[in-house]
């Protein structure tokens, strides 16, 4: 069964000390020993890299590219490091990924009540190289109420004071998404789109529904527009993903369950659901059916929770697959968790089957799957995988790359030789390892993100990935 996190779980940890919210950085270079550098015969497997500091717990990792410089990385997380933990921290490279610096976000201090950033960051970069970061805040009072907020910056070292981009009164945000158009053709170019789930009322969350907010002008102004109906419990929705066409196009995943109680999924079903924007996010269509996959029990042989996102990509290029969409999940085969991807090549009516991205000679778990498509249409999938455990307990990160428009993938690439065991999380009792990975393109270099714990203590973020050529 997916994790499904409340504000008061995470409110729990807080306390008076956290209205000491601030900044906070640091450097690090710190390469994750003994991997090797694979580079004959390609695909050349890129030597992962310890983004976070360390020290203390940090876990999650999305990530992405400056469109205007390949060097300049963004990466977030969930960062105890941070002042006020757990807190939503953020790595800045402008190396291609050697050296990292943090950024932590910042309270929003209104006149009743005290925000503070606390988990679920998102990512992204505008064409004119702006730097947006963005995630869930929670009020520290214990209202029960909480927002997407928002920083951006033009030069990573001065930051913008956070600014709400999405919220909605007497509710939270969960599950929150952030996508910049960056598209030159696209009539909304820099347009900066922001999902989330919007959950009340306070005290009884149970109401909930999928909400985009849209900004054109650098997220000065935003304008928020409800995508789904209001669900009631036991009906649910979460885990939303958002990509952008390069006609301007918006499309959106999430996840939809009507079982209960409070959003479980007690059946063990997961109808992955899409709607897309043709004008700039001012209207959506109505939702329809992509998939329905099963949830498993959890990750097996741990008491760690994983999360299922409809994770959505679109083909810009000029290529014979252009247009194409593709959306990974995972999917429970009965023993284990089996990573798959579904593809539309008429812009989301129909959907294919889903196609398995490891080969099927490998039964044990793969779980966290993100995916990215390249400028030139190549589908990129990376995921945690316990195929060379026999216990089905330790993991490591592989990738596969799609060169035909998502039918098939080619020979799976084990991106880390490391071991890391998700029982040996950092979080209390374990039970938390953090909420998805990540993955994007720059050139030639698929770079992926992913939660690492073979330091033996807790997680960290590590990136690492394949350069094709």
């Amino acid at each position: 069964m997916a994790m499904f996190r409340t504000p008061a779980t995470t409110l729990l940890v807080f306390t008076a000390a956290f209205l000491l919210v601030g900044r906070a950085s640091a450097q690090t270079r710190n390469p994750v020993r003994g991997e090797p550098i694979t580079c004959s015969p390609a695909p050349c497997v890129l030597p992962p890299t310890q983004a976070s500091e360390g020290g203390a717990l940090v876990n999650t990792s999305p990530i992405v590219g400056n469109p205007l410089n390949p060097k300049q990385l963004l990466l977030g997380s969930n960062d105890w490091n941070c002042p006020a933990p757990p807190a939503l921290g953020f790595f800045l490279s402008s190396d291609g990924g050697s050296n990292w610096s943090r950024i932590c976000m910042a309270a929003v201090l209104t006149r009743l009540y005290v925000f503070l950033p606390t988990i679920e960051p998102v990512v992204g970069y505008d064409r004119s190289g702006t730097a947006y970061i963005a995630g869930l805040y929670f009020d520290n009072e214990g209202a029960g109420i909480g927002f997407v907020g928002l920083e951006k910056s033009s030069d990573g070292i001065h930051w913008s004071a956070p600014a709400v981009a999405l919220g909605i009164e007497n509710t939270f945000a969960d599950t929150p998404w952030l996508v910049v158009d960056t598209n030159l053709g696209s009539p909304y170019l820099d347009s900066i789109y922001v999902s989330a789930v919007m959950i009340g009322p306070p005290g009884v969350q149970s109401e909930n529904q999928v909400v985009v907010s849209h900004s054109n002008d650098g997220g000065t102004t935003w304008d928020k527009v409800p995508v789904a109906p209001v669900q009631r419990a036991p009906a649910g929705d979460r885990y939303t993903n958002m990509t952008v066409g390069k006609d301007g196009a918006v499309y959106l995943t999430w996840m939809y369950c009507d079982s209960g109680p409070f959003y479980f999924c007690t059946n063990n079903k997961g109808n992955m659901v899409f709607s897309k924007s043709s004008d700039g996010g001012n209207t959506w269509s109505a939702p329809t059916l992509m998939n329905t996959i099963v949830l498993g029990p959890g990750l097996p042989n741990s008491h760690v929770g994983v999360t299922d996102y409809p994770v959505i990509g679109v083909d810009n290029s000029s290529g014979p697959y252009a247009g194409n969409l593709y959306v990974v999940m995972y999917t429970w085969t009965g023993t284990y968790m089996q990573v798959q991807v579904i593809r539309s090549t008429d812009k989301g009516i129909t959907w294919s089957k889903p196609v398995p991205v490891a080969p099927a000679s490998v039964t044990h778990d793969q779980f966290f799957p993100w995916l990215s498509v390249s400028s030139t249409g190549l589908v990129g999938v990376s995921w945690l995988d316990r195929r060379n455990d026999p216990a089905n307990i330790d993991y490591q990160a592989f990738a596969a790359i799609s060169t035909d428009g998502g039918q098939s993938f080619q020979p799976n690439v084990q991106l880390t030789t490391a071991f890391s065991n998700p029982n040996v999380n950092g979080y209390p009792n374990n039970e938390w390892m953090g909420d998805y990975t990540g993955n994007t393109w720059v050139g030639p270099d698929f770079i992926a993100a992913w939660m690492d714990s073979s330091n033996g203590v807790d997680m960290q973020d590590v990136v690492g990935g394949i350069r094709l050529h």
